[in-house]
């Protein structure tokens, strides 16, 4: 696989807030109903924002510490699911209007795409072919997939059925979960944070408001470091060859790119500029 060339590295998303709108709130109404209902104490804050991509199962045994039994933690987390779909009232969630186009940025670059939720595969399918978005990912792996409790076991999985290591990966995520996920793999990790406060994400590589704000080339400026490991790797070779051939690599794969607006924010830089 050439170096930084297209297809070099791989994305995986995250479903609610990444593809589609969140449905946050609604997600909170049936946890504070399913507490009522079995006589929980009620989630504090804190507890319901590190709930973002854990399976509701880990979120009533580990999160909120309701019960240790496994077959309690499904059955309340099956009727929290009821709870979701009784408030949702059959609405279904909009696809993010920049979506489709990062998407088909990827695609054009031939960049290998795999969906990581811990959702039911039914509901996710359903949610992509509604959209007409299933085209767009090479594998998807949902809470059916999981032999794991660990939101990190998504990202290995899905890393490994788009065929790239973990190094080699990119999440495109909503909290600080996702952040913390895919640098435990040793993965990139993106926070797209929609209304929420740009600093709460400074552990991320990189923050953005939407997707439309994330060019092929912002993400290929998370690996700049990347540019020692070849020279290690073949040391009997020619420095100034492999240097100009890195030159006209990076001419000819992103000549077109735009990489208008938007730069990378990192850390504590992130937030001296526009927000």
């Amino acid at each position: 696989m050439e170096r930084l060339s297209t297809g070099w590295f791989g994305v995986i998303m995250e479903f609610e807030g990444v593809v589609v709108e969140t449905s946050e709130e609604t997600h909170r109404q049936a946890w504070l109903q399913v507490a009522e209902e079995f006589s929980f104490r009620k989630p504090l804050g804190q507890s319901l924002r590190r709930i973002k991509g854990v399976r509701d199962e880990v979120v009533v045994s580990r999160i909120f510490g309701w019960t240790h039994n496994p077959s309690v933690s499904r059955q309340v987390a099956q009727r929290k699911g009821e709870i979701y779909e009784s408030i949702m009232g059959g609405r279904q969630l909009a696809a993010m209007l920049e979506t489709r186009p990062f998407l088909e940025t990827l695609k054009r670059y031939s960049i290998p795409v795999a969906l990581a939720t811990p959702l039911s595969e039914s509901k996710v399918k359903e949610g992509l072919q509604r959209h007409n978005l299933a085209q767009y990912f090479d594998a998807v792996v949902t809470a059916e997939d999981s032999g794991s409790a660990e939101v990190e076991f998504y990202y290995a999985f899905a890393a490994s059925k788009i065929q790239r290591p973990p190094i080699r990966c990119v999440v495109v995520g909503e909290s600080n979960t996702s952040v913390e996920a895919a640098h435990e793999l040793g993965m990139k990790c993106v926070v797209v944070t929609g209304t929420n406060p740009v600093f709460d994400f400074t552990g991320a590589d990189l923050v953005v408001r939407n997707l439309s704000q994330l060019s092929f080339m912002n993400m290929k400026r998370l690996f700049a470091e990347e540019s020692l490991v070849e020279s290690k790797l073949n040391p009997l070779e020619d420095p100034a060859r492999n240097q100009n051939a890195d030159d006209v690599d990076d001419e000819d794969d992103y000549a077109d790119d735009d990489d208008e607006g938007f730069q990378p924010m990192r850390g504590a830089a992130a937030f001296g500029g526009r927000w």
